[in-house]
């Protein structure tokens, strides 16, 4: 579970910046993970510290009120909340970043153990939202829905922890 934990959260991230869909936010890219902690919180869920290396060739971005649905068969089974952060401008960095992943209200920790099964990812979506600000600008938001499960894995998966 643990992986798999890391993995949603992972593709959370990376889908908010990489699909924001604004000039320049689309050339931001991932170059590195790892996991500082996992922190286990009973039967309710996890917290996790992660470093996140990121180049920035785009202005200064600031993501905040991050939060997501993690969906089953149309069942809301998890709920993620992550802390805002700051892409620097032009630059390569790494950032640590803390999340919370916990079972969405109904759900339980059952419903997060049958992601093990690779066949279940098929029915898994992840919807999300964000609050995306450049500069002095209004902030502008980002809203994902139905994204595959599946795909987010197989595209971002296999980063190195």
């Amino acid at each position: 579970m643990k992986c798999k934990s890391y993995r949603i959260v992972l593709a959370l991230l990376v889908t908010v910046l990489c699909l924001a869909g604004c000039k320049g936010v689309k050339d931001i890219r991932i170059t590195s993970v790892s996991i500082e902690s996992i922190s286990v919180r009973g039967f309710k869920g996890l917290d996790l510290s992660l470093f996140v290396g990121v180049d920035n060739p785009a202005r200064q971005v600031q993501i905040s009120e991050i939060d997501g649905s993690l969906v089953h068969s149309g069942k809301v089974i998890g709920k993620l909340a992550m802390d805002p952060f700051t892409l620097a401008a032009r630059t390569s960095q790494t950032y640590a970043l803390k999340a919370k992943v916990s079972l969405a209200q109904g759900a339980g920790f059952k419903d997060l153990m049958m992601l093990a099964n690779q066949q279940e990812l098929n029915n898994c979506t992840v919807d999300l939202n964000a609050k995306a600000k450049y500069g002095k600008n209004a902030a502008v938001p980002i809203r994902l829905k139905d994204i595959p499960l599946k795909e987010l894995l197989e595209r971002f998966g296999n980063e190195k922890n």
